[in-house]
Formats: structure tokens, C-alpha cells, sequence
């Protein structure tokens, strides 16, 4: 399928008309009409001209303009989940007021910024006999099919998703945000904001922001595979089914299984039959229960559940760092990690990180309030007292 040239206005105008993306992303900004006309709608231009009416990958977003979708659809979730985040804990009020605001920008800036090396790991675009890069001179899709002289663009599938490092993710970026756009930003925030694009695996002690962009790009998908389901609707087979091309590529099975059979390997004395069962990461996203010393006669068997202990008065900071806790994504998943002792709720620690403090005034804090009921051995878990069961698991 070739894809015409198109103006940004105007595929911003039909994807405004199909999912009033634009006006939602305003509202969320928070920003002045000013504010957001200078720094805001420049990003969403630039997204527009460069991506054109590319699709992102043949399953999700695959509609004739389905990259730009993704692209604002992960913006748009990007400043909502950062409504959840602390960013600036270590400020006062004055700073704070100048602060969020630019941190909510950043979030916006970083989640678009990686948007063309999103695109060049999936798709090859050619114009004529030429193929794209993001190294051209005009590396915007527009200004490159432009320049090689077409009016119209071919998009074709990678067979495997490319691996782009951050730092030419980084580079290519430039490409949308230019020069300009961070310099207003405090340091911190600029920063920050640099780091958080194009993170797409989790890490441990990766900023708020970087959280922010990564889990839009998650639930955009999320989105998207939940409005999928539905009644089929009839398709036609791939341009490359032909019967020919089946028998080509099963003897090509036939060859390589031959070439690659071979007796299992023994396991050899001594050695377990299944593999160790890795350590917990130091992220949200565990999937085994934390370790917590605690009593064996504690531990063992299903403590029934009493009557929940009326919530004591505590500081806003301590509502605000379980209420985020509460707004996580896998917040379902969390609360499957929390074990409900006779000595109170035994939680792992990385549940109270990537919320814009450090784990150690975290724990601060927790102290100063009398929420730490032990601690484990290895710092990996801890126990809070029953009466924050309403705050934790609600």
C-alpha cells in the first residue's frame, strides 16, 4: 500500500474526529492556552510531519495513521499516570509550584521523544528506489520524501523488531523536539527528561519520569488489545502466502531440523533437574513472595482475619505514598506480594520506590510514624502494622 504525503494539520484533524486525543491532551497539560500553543502543539506537529500516516505494526495500531495514535494515546496516558507520582519531594511549596509543572512537560517531551526510534525498529520506508533513515539530512518522513522528489511513501514490515540503543534513540529524537525545547526546564528536570527516553525495560531505581513513560507506552498497548475484542471482520491473506512460498519455507524446516537434531544432554550427577529459582529484582513487577524473617509459628498456616483496626491520623505525606501506591498499574499484583501475619502486613520494600523519594527518607518517614514493625535481614521486605491494611490494600 502506498501511503500519500499529508499536511500535520490535516492528520491531526481526522485523529482529533476519531478519538478527540488533542483536546484531552490539553485539558491533562494544565497548561495556559499560551503555554501550550509555544511549547506543547510544536511537539505534537513535529510527531505528525515526521510519522505521516504510518502504521506502528500489523497486529496492534495498524490503521493508516495508527503510529501517530500510539504516539499521542501514550502522551495522553503518560500525563495521567504522572498525576500519581511524587517528582519533587525534596522541594518546599515556592518550588514545588514552579517545578510540577515543567515535570509534567517533561514526561510529555520524553514519551514523544521516543517515538522515531519506536518507528525504525518496525517499519522500512521506501519512496521510489530509495529507502529511508533517520541519518538523512531531512530526517522528518514529510521532508524526506520531499526531498528524494515523491509524493507518496511504501511501508514495509521488519521481520524482527530492530535493537536501537538510547543513545541513538537519544540522537534521533533531536528530530522532534529541536533545539529549544528543554532549555526552559530547571536541570534536574532536563535531565531527567533525557533519561526517560526510549527506556522500554524496567530498572531499579529508574526516576518517576522514566516510570511515567515507560508504563504509557505499556497501557496504550493495553488499550489498544482490550478494543480489539470484538466480532472478526474478514481480512486477505498476506501479499507473501502463496502456495509456493509455504512449500519453500517448510523445506526449510525439514533442513534445519535435521541439521539440529541431537540426543538431549544428560544432567549430570548431582545436579538438580529443575534450575534455581532466581533472586528478586529490585522492581514493582516481583512475581515471588518477598522474604521476611518471621517466626515459623507466625508464618505458617491462614490467619483469619479480625475486624480492620480503625485508620490512625496520619501525615499527609504518608496518605499521599500509600495513595500511590494504590494508583500503580500492577497495583493487583502488588497486593498479591502483601503476606497478613498476627505481627501485620509484610510487604517488599521496592513497593515504596519510583515514587520521586529516596527509599531512604521513605523509610524515614515510615520510622518517624511508627510503621515499621521489623525489618528483614536482608533490607528486601518489611512489616507494617495492621492499622495501614486500609491504606495498602483498601
Amino acid at each position: 500500500m502506498d501511503f500519500p504525503l499529508t499536511s500535520s494539520s490535516d492528520l491531526l484533524k481526522r485523529l482529533e474526529a476519531e478519538t478527540g486525543l488533542l483536546t484531552r491532551i490539553q485539558s491533562s497539560s494544565e497548561a495556559r492556552a499560551d503555554v501550550f500553543a509555544s511549547y506543547w502543539q510544536p511537539l505534537i506537529t513535529a510527531v505528525a510531519d515526521y510519522v505521516q500516516g504510518c502504521p506502528l505494526e500489523q497486529v496492534c495500531f495498524s490503521e493508516p495513521g495508527g503510529l501517530l495514535r500510539y504516539a499521542l494515546m501514550s502522551a495522553y496516558y503518560a500525563l495521567q499516570i504522572s498525576n500519581q507520582q511524587f517528582f519533587t519531594g525534596k522541594h518546599g511549596a515556592e518550588e514545588r509550584r514552579v517545578l510540577v509543572p515543567q515535570y509534567r512537560f517533561a514526561v510529555f517531551f520524553a514519551t514523544l521523544a521516543g517515538i522515531p526510534a519506536t518507528m525504525h525498529a518496525r517499519v522500512i520506508i521506501k519512496a521510489g528506489a530509495k529507502t529511508w533513515t533517520p541519518f538523512h539530512s531531512a530526517p522528518a518522513l514529510k521532508d524526506w520524501v520531499t526531498a528524494v522528489g515523491a509524493n507518496q511513501f511504501s511501508v514495509e514490515w521488519r521481520l524482527a523488531e530492530l535493537k536501537i540503543s538510547q543513545p541513538n534513540a537519544i540522537v534521533w529524537s533531536a528530530d522532534i523536539v529541536g533545539i529549544g525545547t528543554w532549555q526552559n526546564l530547571r536541570e534536574e528536570v532536563a535531565m531527567l527528561a533525557h533519561e526517560a527516553i526510549y527506556q522500554v525495560d524496567s530498572k531499579a531505581g529508574e526516576s518517576p519520569v522514566t516510570s511515567c513513560v515507560r508504563l504509557a507506552y505499556r497501557t496504550a498497548r493495553e488499550f489498544e488489545t482490550r478494543a480489539m475484542t470484538g466480532q472478526y471482520l474478514k481480512k486477505d491473506l498476506p501479499e507473501g502466502v502463496t502456495p509456493e512460498a509455504i512449500a519453500q519455507f517448510g523445506a526449510g524446516l525439514n533442513t534445519a531440523a535435521k541439521d539440529s537434531a541431537s540426543p538431549p544432554s544428560p544432567v549430570p550427577s548431582g545436579v538438580a533437574a529443575h534450575p534455581p529459582t532466581p533472586a528478586l529484582p529490585d522492581a514493582v513487577e516481583v512475581t515471588a513472595p518477598p522474604e521476611v524473617n518471621i517466626p515459623p509459628s507466625e508464618a505458617q498456616g491462614s490467619v483469619p482475619k479480625a475486624a480492620a483496626p480503625a485508620v490512625a491520623q496520619y501525615p499527609d505525606i504518608i496518605l499521599d505514598i500509600f495513595k500511590a501506591i494504590r494508583a500503580l498499574p500492577n497495583y493487583e499484583e502488588v497486593k498479591k506480594l502483601c503476606n497478613e501475619t498476627e505481627s501485620g502486613i509484610a510487604v517488599p520494600v521496592t513497593i515504596f520506590a519510583k515514587h520521586g523519594m529516596p527509599s531512604a527518607k521513605v523509610f524515614e518517614l515510615l520510622e518517624q510514624n511508627k510503621l515499621i514493625v521489623q525489618m528483614s535481614p536482608t533490607r528486601k521486605s518489611l512489616v507494617l502494622p495492621k492499622s495501614v491494611r486500609s491504606l495498602l490494600l483498601g
